[in-house]
């Protein structure tokens, strides 16, 4: 119930709480205003609160965090303060609500990615390092758009379940690929039972317009992706 009252309260902002939850993951502590939730397969956590001191209590089950995302930025002074927990990247989460996939237009053949194409994608994709990117393979979800016999691109799942590493090579931009390649990834989360959301980093514009073109929702206020200070994310 009381994961509900979260999602339900504000379906955008909380929706890693009810993805976690959904995927199997734990509430490591909760009260009447806000829930601590670990992830199962990535074991990644994730604090949601309505105010600070309420944010401090389920925080307070942890002596220390190397990594926790905070669903709203009221909690970053006292995860500095307390814990050290810095973010380089703040981001905002667009959520796709509407529940029916999207159609595609066939241009791209859209594979699970195979070794050498990880090659390419690990040379060109900075958010996320070579043990994810296997590990994304070996969940089949990590795709390449091929048309031609030329590899155009590719996106991806992040471990703890959002949509990203999308990327189309600079002489195949402005064709509409993102879009499909997108609209694609949507459509596997959909068929999965999940909510499709990612995280779009500050002053990516071409990512905002690529969401709202999707018709994607974004929540009002930042997610904070927060890591102990010195050991960078």
């Amino acid at each position: 119930m009381f994961m509900l009252k979260f999602w339900q309260r504000d379906r955008l902002q909380n929706v890693m709480i009810h993805e976690f939850l959904r995927r199997g993951g734990r509430t490591i502590a909760e009260n009447e205003c806000a829930i601590l939730v670990e992830d199962a397969p990535s074991g990644i956590l994730c604090v949601s609160a309505e105010n600070e001191e309420a944010g401090r209590e389920v925080m307070a089950a942890r002596e220390s965090y190397d990594l926790v995302i905070l669903s709203q930025p009221l909690m970053s002074e006292y995860a500095e303060r307390r814990y050290g927990l810095v973010c380089e990247h703040p981001c905002h989460q667009s959520v796709y609500t509407r529940g029916e996939p999207l159609p595609l237009s066939g241009k791209l053949d859209i594979s699970v990615a195979n070794e050498a194409e990880l090659e390419t994608i690990a040379a060109t994709y900075r958010f996320a390092d070579r043990e994810e990117l296997e590990a994304a393979r070996r969940r089949g979800m990590i795709f390449t758009a091929h048309a031609d016999g030329k590899f155009y691109g590719y996106i991806g799942e992040h471990g703890e379940g959002s949509m990203g590493m999308l990327e189309i090579f600079p002489p195949f931009r402005g064709r509409g690929y993102a879009t499909e390649l997108e609209s694609f990834m949507i459509n596997k989360k959909l068929e999965a039972g999940s909510t499709p959301y990612c995280h779009i980093i500050f002053g990516n514009s071409a990512s905002y317009a690529l969401q709202k073109k999707l018709g994607l929702e974004t929540a009002g206020e930042p997610v904070l992706w927060t890591h102990r200070r010195g050991t960078g994310h």
